[in-house]
């Protein structure tokens, strides 16, 4: 969950500011510490600078120099300081480390080491790797010192090593993401590729079990096991640079929510084949899963929707819940593991118990290169491009999107759906204007204060509730809590007083009536009702009129819970790329 960078061979020995621009790039992955280690470029000695609090507005006074590496930080195992910030050095001074992961067996590590007296200076699991290293370069080259450490470290890890001496880095990884960039004459590191773009779009994705090591004048694959090289075939992206900045938006979320007019229907050119391919093998599936965490998850219940209007039942269950079922799944199971970054944790867990029972796995994802898309059996790339605010926006409507073309596609409707899609698309351009920011800007002024949010919807609906609250919870610190529409006089209504925010999220088809029943039943406890929907009514004191788009309505509805997120998050004065206590990807357990 920490984010990653290093650069080899900066061309005018800046290495510590680049490193420093591509660790803002990645402050989304972690943002309680940051640190940054380069090798001086006149004398060859290690200077790391360290800090506590966010990125964003740092400057670095380090030294000139060709080679560093940098880290930001989530932090799990020691408190938010200096000196549990990331890169940990060991006793001679001559092995950097910085570490995405959790180094299960740490305790044991340490033990050990303290007995042969080296002198810890922080709280983390990371600090025994460089003391361990230290061990064995004293007798091996860093290669094999590297790679023979990690080979012990237990759990979920990528980490990257830099000899002061030698000036190689070494970086390997077993759960946790990692990418090389190849550019002209320089070599990069980094937790995904966004902090490279402007450099390279030349990329290697390491895969669990694989090691980069980088010298100023190669750049080498290996396989950790067997220390043997491996082909080095790096992977030419089609995101650009413009995708990973802000573009005049005051945050990356605003700017994310308003892409929207573009990746929703960028999600019907792609993915033709590998959709049909799907199709086929969901003709002779007995049983449909969908899995996945947070967001991904209300799209893996909207798709449950989707499917049962085409005929066909299917389960969704959250990854971390999925062990429990995952004696049903076989060779007739297709299981659809639906992940933003593809490096979830859980979602890979649960993706690697089926596959191991015989399921047909399909990996629904938008980060390239991740460990989900090489253990699926297909791949369906949503294709949104980059997503730096932790809040995820429109990675999610890409996911819904693609998801209504899989179901429509197993009744031979696949041509339809795809118009439906670009027709929305055209729908969201004229509808997601300056009004509409307007609209939802005017209804969260008059939320601002409020501590308690209540939202309700029915079917697909339902999913869109889920995910509105979330959106309010994650953006604005509101307890916003969502209900189907159905449980209200089962117990719900106990929490509505005179004033009460309830937000009714419904779509132009047959569950409007009962919706609308649902709000007056609100209404009736002293409520103020918010309809988020295609339809105005008198028993909503405010609406934020949706277009009307049949099943795919979810979409703008949740675009509109999107929206309200953020501005309550602006009035609130939370950062909203940046939520506290969150972090993008979620490669631990």
């Amino acid at each position: 969950m920490c984010g990653i960078f290093a650069v080899v061979n900066d061309p005018d020995h800046h290495a510590a500011q680049t490193t420093l621009d591509g660790l803002k790039k990645l402050e989304y992955r972690g943002y309680d510490s940051w640190g940054i280690a380069v090798v001086e470029h006149k004398n060859g000695t290690l200077a790391i600078e360290k800090h506590i609090g966010k990125i964003g507005g740092a400057t670095t006074a380090l030294p000139a120099g060709d080679i560093a590496i940098g880290h930001t930080r989530w932090a799990t195992h020691g408190g938010v300081t200096d000196g549990n910030a990331h890169p940990h050095v060991d006793c001679s001074g001559r092995i950097v480390v910085i570490h995405n992961g959790i180094v299960e067996n740490y305790q044991e590590l340490k033990q050990m080491l303290l007995r042969r007296h080296h002198r810890f200076t922080s709280e983390t699991d990371t600090e025994v790797i460089a003391h361990l290293i230290e061990d064995r370069v004293k007798s091996e080259s860093v290669e094999t010192a590297v790679l023979g450490v990690f080979k012990n470290l237990a759990g979920s890890n990528a980490i990257v090593v830099l000899d002061a001496k030698t000036n190689t880095i070494v970086a390997c990884r077993n759960g946790s993401p990692l990418a090389a960039g190849v550019g002209k004459g320089q070599f990069f590191l980094a937790s995904d590729v966004t902090p490279f773009l402007k450099f390279t779009r030349d990329v290697v994705f390491l895969a669990d079990g694989e090691a980069v090591i980088l010298t100023a004048t190669k750049l080498r694959l290996l396989d950790i096991k067997t220390g043997k090289d491996k082909r080095l075939t790096p992977r030419r992206l089609d995101w650009k640079l413009e995708d990973a900045e802000k573009g005049g938006y005051p945050h990356f979320l605003l700017k994310e929510i308003m892409d929207q007019v573009t990746t929703v229907p960028k999600t019907a050119l792609i993915n033709r084949n590998e959709i049909a391919h799907v199709a086929r093998r969901l003709e002779r599936a007995d049983r449909i899963v969908f899995t996945a965490c947070g967001t991904a998850s209300y799209c893996a219940l909207a798709a449950t929707y989707f499917f049962s209007g085409v005929g066909r039942e299917t389960k969704s269950y959250g990854a971390y819940e999925y062990t429990p079922f995952s004696g049903f799944a076989g060779k007739k199971t297709v299981l659809f593991a639906i992940s933003q970054s593809g490096e979830t944790a859980d979602t890979l867990i649960a993706a690697r118990n089926a596959k191991a029972r015989g399921a047909y796995v399909v990996a629904v994802v938008n980060a390239r290169g991740s460990a989900l898309e090489r253990l699926a059996d297909t791949t369906l790339p949503v294709g949104s491009g980059p997503e730096i605010a932790v809040v995820s926006t429109k990675a999610f409507t890409s996911q819904l999107a693609t998801m209504y073309l899989v179901s429509r596609a197993c009744t031979g409707n696949y041509a339809r759906a795809v118009r439906e899609v670009q027709d929305l698309g055209k729908t969201l351009r004229r509808w997601q204007t300056k009004k509409l920011r307007h609209d939802v800007l005017d209804l969260a002024k008059t939320l601002m204060n409020q501590e308690d949010i209540y939202i309700v919807g029915k079917h697909v609906s339902y999913p869109a509730a889920l995910e509105v609250a979330l959106k309010i919870k994650e953006s604005s610190y509101i307890h916003a809590e969502p209900f189907a529409a159905g449980e209200l006089k089962h117990g719900v209504l106990t929490l509505i007083q005179k004033g009460t925010p309830c937000i009714a999220i419904g779509a132009n088809d047959e569950t409007r009536l009962e919706l609308l029943s649902s709000a007056a039943e609100l209404r009736a406890r002293g409520g103020t009702i918010i309809g988020i929907t295609p339809f105005t009514s008198a028993e909503f004191d405010v609406t934020v009129k949706t277009p009307d788009a049949g099943p795919l309505t979810i979409i703008p509805n949740v675009i509109v819970g999107q929206l309200l997120g953020y501005y309550l998050g602006i009035g609130r004065g939370t950062d909203p790329d940046k939520p506290r206590n969150l972090a993008k990807s979620v490669t631990v357990k």
